[in-house]
């Protein structure tokens, strides 16, 4: 695991809970926009077209995002359009369990995987999340927690075409290792600071994005 931990990100689009524009009925979870972010990239970065997050939302494709803003971003299946449907490949979907070595954890999309022992450490802290602080814990999008090589790889072509989140090359991600997670709101990350270090979660990398946590252990 030690290789693993010196890959660091700058991260995808974050999630967080305010309110700017009117959620439709349904939506799973509200984001807030931030600087650099395009509605594309928000769309990419959720496994969704960027007319189908668009027409979600009430506003045309070529939208002006502007940070501090929101918008409803809602789960695939809620749209019946996904990325992978436009995109050259399907890889921008959820994630499935490619491996033995992954476990799962529970999200608003279903189940996201991590390595093993990181989702074990991650399932007890956001237990322990719950029952004492009562703040569910979970992953910013449907790639926000383990991602193959080729969905790093299309995040980070969407990033240097411009329409895209920022995203490291494919190899240099500690999310193709399952062992970090962006945060949906800042609540959440609150939360880790406190009891992660007994779960062997936290900050160790990324200073400058406060949605990514790593499993250290």
């Amino acid at each position: 695991m030690g290789a693993r931990k010196r890959f660091s990100i700058l991260a995808v689009a974050t999630l967080a809970v305010c309110g700017a524009l009117v959620a439709p009925a349904g939506a799973s979870v509200t984001h807030t926009i931030q600087p650099g972010e395009t509605l594309s990239g928000i769309a990419a970065a959720n496994g969704l077209t960027t007319d189908s997050l668009a027409s979600w939302n009430g506003v045309s494709s070529d939208y002006l995002v502007i940070a501090g803003n929101t918008l409803s971003v809602p789960t695939p299946e809620e749209t019946g359009v996904t990325a992978a449907t436009t995109s050259a490949t399907a890889t921008t979907s959820t994630a499935t369990a490619p491996a033995s070595w992954l476990g799962s954890i529970s999200t608003p999309w279903g189940d996201l995987y991590l390595d093993a022992g990181a989702a074990a450490a991650w399932n007890a802290m956001r237990t322990d999340a719950l029952n004492n602080y009562g703040v569910d814990l979970y992953p910013a999008g449907p790639l926000s927690a383990y991602r193959t090589s080729a969905q790093q790889g299309e995040m980070y072509e969407l990033f240097l075409s411009g329409v895209g989140s920022p995203a490291n090359p494919p190899g240099y991600s500690s999310h193709e290792y399952g062992i970090s997670v962006d945060l949906a709101t800042p609540e959440m990350r609150d939360i880790v600071d406190q009891i992660g270090w007994a779960y062997g979660w936290g900050k160790v990398e990324a200073p400058d994005e406060w949605w990514h946590v790593s499993w250290t252990d």
